[in-house]
Formats: C-alpha cells, sequence, structure tokens
C-alpha cells in the first residue's frame, strides 16, 4: 500500500487520535452526501417532469396543426391534404377534425366545451389509450343519438358516467331569436383522463360526420393535424407549409400551441443545476475547514514525516488524498441515497401533487449519464478543495512544527 494513502487514512479514522477529527470528517463526508443526493434528486424529478409533460402534449396535440382564417373553416382541404402529403419529408400521420366551441348539458348542469369531431380511424392522438371507463368508441348509435368521449374532470362537474344521455348546443355566433343553436344528443360512451386540464375540462370528441352537421359546415372542416417522425421539425415544416398553401391557411407547431407550458418547464429546468450545485460547492468546502483542523492536529506528525525525509510533495499528498477520500465516501453514499429515495418514490408514489403540475405523481426519471456527471464534478471540486490545506501542511517548518507539539 502506498505509504502516503495509508497515512492518510490513519489520519482521517484512527481511533487512537482526535475524537474531535474523526467528528468533522463524518460531518464532511455527510455534507457531500446530502449533496450529491440532494442534486441527483432534483435533476431526476426535472427530467421526469420535462418527460412526462412532453409525452402527455405530444401524445394528444399534434406536432403541427392548420387551421383557417375563414369562420367556416377549409372547404377544399382535399388539394392541402394532398400537397402535404407529396412534399413534407419524414410525415408520419396525418388526419382532418373539426372542433367548435359548443354548450353541454347533463340535467341541471351545464358547462362550457370544445366539441372535436375526428375520423377514428386516423385520429393520431392517444385519447384512446388515455380511456379510464368505458370504450373508445364514437360512431353514432342511431339516427337520433350519437357517442360521445368525454373527460373525467368535465364527468365529475356534470356527474354523469358511461352511458349516461347529454346534449350538446352548437354556437354559431351569439345565440339569439333568429340565431338559435341547434341541438343534438349524446350518449356517454367512454371517459378519458389525461391530467392535462385544458383537455379534462373542456374537450370532447364524436365523429367528424355529427360536429359538421351540427354546425353547419357542410363538407368543410376546421383543419389539418400532422405528425412527424422528428418533433423538432416541427417549426420548419410549418415555415414550408406556410409557403406552399398560402395566407387562407393558419399554422402552428407544437411549440407555439404549448409555448407557456414548455416554456416553464425549461424555466424551471434551468437554475436547478445552479442551485444545487451550489450545495455541493457549499459541502465541499466543508473539507477545507476539516482538512485546516486536521493540519493543526497533526502539525507535530507533519514535522516528524519531514524530519524522516518526506519531500513537500508527498505531505502534499497525504492531505489531497484525505480530500479526495472523504469526496469519494460522500460521493458513494449520496448516490446510493439519492438513487435509492428515486426508486422508492417510482415504485410507491409517496407524494401527491396538485393538479396544476399537470401530473398526479412525482416524474422521475434516473439517468446514468447525469448521475456519472454529478458524481465526476463533486469529485473534481472535492480535488481543488484539498490544494489549500494539503499547501499550508506542505509549506511547515520540522524545526518549528516539533518545538509548537
Amino acid at each position: 500500500m502506498n505509504f502516503k494513502f495509508f497515512i492518510a487514512k490513519r489520519y482521517l479514522f484512527s481511533k487512537k487520535d482526535s475524537k474531535f477529527i474523526s467528528f468533522i470528517t463524518y460531518i464532511s463526508i455527510i455534507g457531500v452526501a446530502l449533496g450529491v443526493a440532494t442534486l441527483i434528486i432534483a435533476v431526476s424529478i426535472m427530467n421526469g417532469f420535462e418527460k412526462e409533460i412532453k409525452e402527455k402534449v405530444t401524445g394528444l396535440v399534434s406536432h403541427v396543426q392548420i387551421s383557417s382564417f375563414l369562420a367556416n373553416g377549409i372547404a377544399d382541404h382535399e388539394y392541402g391534404v394532398q400537397q402535404i402529403k407529396e412534399n413534407v419529408d419524414g410525415l408520419t400521420a396525418l388526419s382532418t377534425y373539426v372542433q367548435k366551441e359548443a354548450v353541454i348539458r347533463a340535467s341541471d348542469k351545464i358547462e362550457g366545451i370544445i366539441l372535436k369531431g375526428i375520423d377514428p380511424v386516423n385520429d393520431i392522438s392517444n385519447t384512446k389509450d388515455k380511456i379510464v371507463e368505458g370504450e373508445f368508441n364514437i360512431e353514432p348509435a342511431d339516427s337520433n343519438f350519437s357517442r360521445v368521449i368525454i373527460g373525467n374532470k368535465l364527468a365529475r362537474n356534470l356527474n354523469v358516467k358511461v352511458g349516461d344521455k347529454v346534449i350538446v348546443f352548437g354556437l354559431m355566433g351569439i345565440p339569439s331569436p333568429l340565431n338559435q343553436p341547434k341541438i343534438k344528443q349524446f350518449r356517454i360512451s367512454g371517459i378519458y383522463e389525461t391530467t392535462l386540464k385544458d383537455y379534462d375540462d373542456i374537450i370532447i370528441y364524436t365523429d367528424i360526420a355529427t360536429t359538421q352537421k351540427l354546425f353547419d359546415l357542410g363538407q368543410n372542416i376546421s383543419g389539418i393535424e400532422l405528425k412527424l417522425d422528428d418533433i423538432d421539425r416541427a417549426d420548419t415544416v410549418v415555415s414550408q407549409l406556410t409557403e406552399m398553401l398560402g395566407y387562407l391557411y393558419y399554422l402552428k407547431s407544437l411549440f407555439r400551441i404549448y409555448k407557456s407550458l414548455l416554456s416553464f418547464v425549461e424555466l424551471q429546468k434551468k437554475p436547478v443545476p445552479i442551485i444545487m450545485s451550489l450545495i455541493v460547492l457549499v459541502a465541499t468546502f466543508n473539507i477545507v475547514s476539516t482538512l485546516l483542523m486536521l493540519v493543526l492536529e497533526k502539525t507535530h506528525a507533519v514535522g516528524v514525516l519531514k524530519s524522516l525525509g518526506a519531500s513537500r510533495m508527498g505531505i502534499m499528498k497525504i492531505f489531497i488524498y484525505d480530500g479526495i477520500l472523504i469526496g469519494i465516501i460522500g460521493i458513494i453514499i449520496g448516490n446510493i441515497i439519492g438513487v435509492g429515495l428515486c426508486l422508492a418514490e417510482m415504485k410507491f408514489h409517496l407524494i401527491s401533487l396538485p393538479e396544476f403540475y399537470y401530473v398526479e405523481k412525482v416524474p422521475i426519471l434516473l439517468e446514468p449519464q447525469y448521475i456519472v456527471l454529478i458524481s465526476i464534478v463533486t469529485l473534481v471540486l472535492c480535488f481543488f478543495a484539498t490544494l489549500i490545506p494539503a499547501f499550508l501542511a506542505s509549506r511547515l517548518d520540522p524545526v518549528k512544527s516539533l518545538r509548537f507539539a
């Protein structure tokens, strides 16, 4: 064994030496461990939150949404669909839809909603995978009743369940005696839940033909939705199609539709590594105070080592090994605590969140590269924290050190 490492280990953990040094050594290790664990947990939660939100949004919202500036929607949509299919690279799915504001009534309860008519065969959302009651069935039941899928929260507000009857009033401008809304009866065939309140509170789904008839649109549609093989190309495709299709079409990418939400995720994520790194930095500076006290405690021992021929670099290495040893033990413990708590939360869901977070449970995404990066950065900080105390120890005069003792 390297004699410098052997002496460094004895300095820190020898039971025969000062118990105070051992105590502050343990405090330094705990400080590093808590800093590393906190940073791992914080980064894992933010990564999980970002992944969860993006998956929810990309699953429910198309990557590119094409609508019209005209109130009656897009008339010649076959031309637009054909142009998109022929010219957009990386197109994986395309569907047309009709979407209008309406009012839904169940018994004595009334709510404002958005009625979205879709083609169940070509629908590109994952709403069918979010059904919590009933089934995803929007085919008309008969000539009097169509079927509808509503959000879980809206169902609770209306106090309805699968199989219940609801009435939808199709609004076309401001209702008046001369502009009365058309009325359509629906049966609830399914209830979905996404935990995105913009959907669960407002949007209900039915077939596109029923929606066109309810709002007197004929064969017109409200818009076209696209999904791409690479979501990061959404803004590029929007620019391409804007030039191709002309002014009658209004295009928006996913990043524009949910700009506030995605910006919020990015804004929350950016300062976390900085703030948490400060915690690790403070923890590593505990090593400085620990080693400075160790130098004072071992002044006589340093004098003895120098009188026996130990070099200044040899003395520096002893105290550098001390600091790195504290860092390595703290990092190992911190990894165990951080990863352990993350795995416990992932399995048992110990913490519930309010609904404005868009998720019910704390989302966690453990990524090994971040854990390794945190460990390496912490170890580097621990190394630099040892340099000043180690340098001071190496500069001790052996004669004065022995006399001082």
